[in-house]
């Protein structure tokens, strides 16, 4: 249990006409001359229709001209950071080897009092209410536990295996209870760190107070949604060659391992599209040129975009242009400067609560930047219908996270 993140950086609505109209984030979409027999064979997680008049403005509104409709897909996509349940800057920050063990113990209570079980609640009812068909997740934690073992965190070797929260399965068991509608596509293992934890808050009871091993295992995952004519393949991953690095309680060098996960999805009727996700480092030195988020920025549009497919990134890139502070907005413009065109939204923010141990307290107007971030390399192929920025008020008495999620909904050309 060791840092991992802070938070970095800051920054439609279609008129609905007389048409068929398809029910996804109150987009009307004509789809006129569709018979019985084929919207039978409609999947189940497609867009509702039903018949009615037409405006050749309307489709112009949607696609850009008339008759664009058949030429492609509407299609959902979402970014979401569930928040990995505690501020990890106190081991990172630590003095000596009493100091990381009582750190420790913070972080782990922190995580109980955010409460991801019950956060799960709101989170799973974004997801059901958005319907999004692919989403990107960061910060799905895993917590373990196992008996005080300092060797694990000096020679950076895990070896606890006590499931403590399972924040990927909690989700997932919230979003499917009534049904399964969404499964995991792709996970990643980031960063893994075991260390000694002071849980009671007495440093004579255990090892300098230590009273359990204390794991934290980051990872990112892809969600697809079910029965909605999805198809996947060519999925991949990898760690940043860049990372973070921090000497720990003056005892140990520890690496921050993030990365980019990416497959090829086909969403009904459209092309094959990549779809990439990402998490940049959110500790980083922001008077650094290259910063350390600019670095894996740039290895990220060196490495996720081939062929001349439709491209969609989505994730936590802690930037945007300009930026809270000089120097945030560097990895975004690694984006723009390789090309890359944003179809998410800054209004509203989606950034984020702020010094809330437990995502009890805060306010909504501490969402006041944007890090969370949808682009496109293709923005001839890909064009941004509608975006819908969800989890700015409380639910069962928590924020679902200290973000809020980011849907677009958009057109994907399969020209």
């Amino acid at each position: 249990m060791t840092p991992l993140t802070n938070r970095a950086s800051r920054p439609g609505r279609l008129r609905r006409a007389g048409l068929v109209s398809v029910v996804a984030m109150g987009l009307l979409v004509p789809l006129a001359g569709i018979a019985p027999s084929q919207a039978a064979a409609v999947p189940t997680g497609a867009p509702v229709v039903s018949t009615g008049g037409g405006s050749a403005k309307e489709e112009i509104n949607i696609c850009g001209y008339v008759g664009c409709l058949k030429d492609g897909e509407v299609i959902k996509v979402m970014t979401r950071n569930i928040y990995l349940g505690a501020d990890l800057r106190p081991a990172f920050e630590a003095d000596g080897v009493a100091g990381f063990v009582a750190a420790n113990g913070e972080i782990f209570n922190q995580v109980t009092a955010t409460n991801m079980p019950t956060r799960s609640k709101g989170l799973a009812k974004e997801i059901r209410k958005v319907q999004p068909d692919v989403v990107g997740l960061q910060e799905a934690a895993l917590w373990r536990t196992g008996p005080v073992d300092f060797d694990a965190a000096l020679n950076q070797q895990p070896v606890a295996t006590n499931v403590y929260q399972d924040f990927l399965k909690i989700l997932m068991k919230r979003l499917n209870k009534n049904g399964k509608t969404y499964r995991v596509a792709l996970v990643n293992d980031e960063f893994d760190f075991e260390g000694p934890a002071d849980t009671d808050g007495n440093p004579n009871t255990g090892p300098l107070g230590a009273d359990i091993n204390g794991r934290l295992t980051m990872r990112d995952a892809i969600l697809i949604k079910r029965g909605a004519g999805i198809k996947i393949k060519g999925e991949r991953g990898k760690h940043y060659s860049m990372g973070y690095e921090v000497n720990v309680a003056g005892l140990v060098n520890v690496k921050v391992l993030r990365g980019w996960q990416s497959l090829k999805v086909k969403i009904r009727n459209s092309p094959w599209i990549r779809f990439s996700n990402t998490h940049l480092e959110s500790f980083d030195d922001r008077t650094q040129r290259p910063s350390l988020r600019a670095q894996q920025a740039q290895e990220l549009v060196d490495k996720v975009k081939r062929g001349k497919q439709p491209n969609i990134v989505v994730g936590d890139f802690n930037s945007d242009r300009p930026g809270l502070v000089p120097g945030d907005g560097q990895a975004y413009n690694v984006m723009r400067d390789n090309g890359y065109r944003s179809v998410g939204t800054k209004d509203p923010w989606s950034c984020c609560i702020s010094g809330s141990y437990d995502l009890m307290t805060g306010s909504k107007k501490d969402f006041d930047h944007r890090v969370d971030q949808i682009f496109t390399s293709t923005p001839k192929k890909v064009k941004k219908i509608s975006t819908k920025v969800t989890g700015r008020k409380k639910q069962n008495g928590y924020w679902n996270s200290d973000h809020a999620g980011v849907t677009s909904q958009l057109f994907v050309f399969r020209r």
